[in-house]
């Protein structure tokens, strides 16, 4: 087993694996769905701009409590993501989404456009995330409300550590790096509500929600995994057969003590963070 050679490839983007394990994702995270829109208070009438919206969480949800007198708008920077959403909406029967290919550095609406604009775990892979804060607070009427999540830090997160450690035995991962976006990139005690300050935004709280995490089996949480993670995608696709078994076997023992009744059970925790614009 060695790492030589086994950089990890820069995959293109794909929407695929997203797309293929949607109504996992929705099931797995409803929690964080369920505060965003108790958190923005989201109710009938209201029009709602969600940030990064991949395959529909939270825009589906969203539009569900706006009801046919509201309307949210679905952003994300992929139109693969956004086709799956507009899929999404059309099985569930939900005519009041409009999507839109859109970054969220700067946001194609008037000033004062929106009762609510969520973001949900988007603002950690953004270069500058202050940038965004500011796009929000600016299309967001006076006294609208808003919520982001970030992920906290990996310690309590072993819905990635407990499978991405093993991976790094095998393919060499990129050290973590502070100053750029990624993952983590907002964990630090303090630094996403400094973002939200520097973003102009100063009525908010943020609080840290842990939730559970279900795995049918360790097979299907190295099916997910694989088809979502970067890491074990690209070892996945680059790594010999031997060295995948492997890699498979160390997976699997890491998540031994995660098991319950052949089920896997991982906490995730985001950084929730919601307020009202001034």
């Amino acid at each position: 087993m060695s790492q030589q050679g086994n950089q990890v490839p820069k995959l293109p983007p794909s929407a695929a694996g997203w797309v293929k394990w949607h109504d996992w994702n929705a099931q797995a995270f409803r929690p964080v769905t369920t505060w965003v829109c108790e958190a923005t208070k989201v109710a009938a009438g209201h029009r709602v701009l969600d940030l990064g919206s991949g395959t529909g969480l939270p825009s589906l949800e969203l539009a569900r409590r706006a009801g046919p007198t509201g309307q949210v708008i679905a952003t994300d920077v992929s139109p693969e993501m956004l086709a799956a959403l507009a899929t999404n909406a059309r099985k569930a029967n939900l005519a009041n989404i409009e999507c839109r290919e859109m970054g969220a550095e700067k946001i194609e609406f008037p000033d004062d456009s929106f009762d609510v604009v969520t973001c949900a775990f988007v603002l950690m892979f953004r270069p500058d995330p202050a940038a965004v804060v500011r796009e929000m607070r600016r299309v967001l009427k006076p006294g609208g409300r808003f919520a982001v999540t970030v992920w906290d830090e990996p310690a309590k997160n072993p819905f990635f550590t407990a499978a991405i450690e093993p991976v790094g035995r095998f393919i060499t991962l990129p050290g973590p790096d502070p100053k750029s976006p990624g993952s983590f990139g907002l964990a630090v005690a303090g630094k996403l509500a400094g973002v939200l300050r520097a973003g102009g935004l100063s009525d908010f709280t943020v609080e840290s929600r842990p939730f559970k995490v279900t795995f049918e089996s360790v097979d299907q949480h190295w099916q997910i995994f694989s088809d979502m993670a970067p890491p074990l995608k690209a070892a996945a696709q680059t790594l010999p057969e031997g060295d995948l078994r492997r890699l498979k076997e160390a997976i699997a023992e890491a998540l031994g003590p995660f098991v319950e009744g052949g089920r896997v059970f991982l906490t995730a925790t985001p950084l929730c963070a919601a307020g009202r614009r001034d």
